[in-house]
């Protein structure tokens, strides 16, 4: 299912590509400066703040939506990825197959859904390892260097975070809440809102409506909206309301309806 959007919704602003750039390296700066001063209390929920702003910066790098041009966006998909410990260009193979979806296609990313509670730890410790060696398998053969490379970087800076532990606990610390940020976005992917909840149906087709969570989500919230128009940038896609509703009302949807 597709909507219809105009070339206006499908372009950023001048400032949305370099805000998107921006956001997780000054939370990243952010984090430094605070880790290093010993305030600890404000520099590890920092890393949350990176990890979700960062794994929003890729999403829009993988769907092209931020206005750049190739060289560009592969660039950025690395080292934003890599700045969360992430294969950005992974994710782009796995995320790009959620999308495709069909039964004849995979989907690393959906499958999360069909955990149970009682599984989903495991599950969710797993998920992003799932995801890059899935990324790496699905890939064409011709991109897998980029992948390979990432994931290199992805070992030693575990490698590293711990050599460095007698002189500053810094890196470890921050690995260590990038891991708890992984974690906690997986049992999201699994079974947040968007999710079809054991439902017979699947989760692209569950319509969330909310308005301060948006910024608990990283503007993730509208995840059937976003499957009908992935080209729009996230923040955009309740301007396209009007498209949506008309779109959406021969749908048989579960409407879903947060207190805030």
């Amino acid at each position: 299912m597709r909507v219809r959007t105009s070339t206006a919704s499908t372009t950023p602003p001048w400032h949305f590509a370099p805000m998107m750039i921006i956001r997780p390296l000054a939370a990243a700066a952010a984090f430094v400066i605070a880790a290093a001063h010993g305030w600890w209390i404000v520099a590890l929920p920092l890393v949350g703040l990176v990890y979700g702003t960062a794994l929003t910066c890729v999403h829009h790098l993988i769907h092209a939506s931020l206005g750049m041009t190739p060289r560009f966006r592969h660039f950025w998909l690395r080292w934003i990825g890599l700045l969360v410990v992430e294969s950005g260009h992974a994710l782009q193979v796995t995320h790009l197959a959620h999308h495709r979806g069909g039964a004849d296609v995979p989907d690393p990313e959906g499958s999360i859904e069909n955990a149970t509670w009682r599984e989903m730890p495991f599950a969710a410790l797993a998920f992003r390892y799932r995801l890059m060696t899935l990324g790496l398998k699905m890939a064409p053969a011709v991109r897998r260097p980029r992948i390979v490379f990432e994931l290199v970087v992805h070992a030693l800076f575990h490698v590293a975070s711990l050599a460095l532990v007698p002189l500053t606990i810094i890196p470890w610390a921050f690995l260590t809440m990038i891991h708890v940020s992984s974690f906690a976005f997986a049992i999201l992917a699994g079974k947040g809102p968007q999710t079809n909840y054991g439902r017979s149906i699947e989760s692209p087709y569950v319509r969330v409506h909310t308005s301060l969570g948006r910024l608990l989500f990283f503007s993730h919230d509208q995840h059937l909206e976003h499957h009908a128009a992935p080209k729009v940038p996230l923040p955009h896609l309740r301007r396209l309301q009007p498209e949506f509703d008309a779109a959406f009302a021969d749908l048989e949807l579960h409407e879903i309806r947060m207190p805030l």
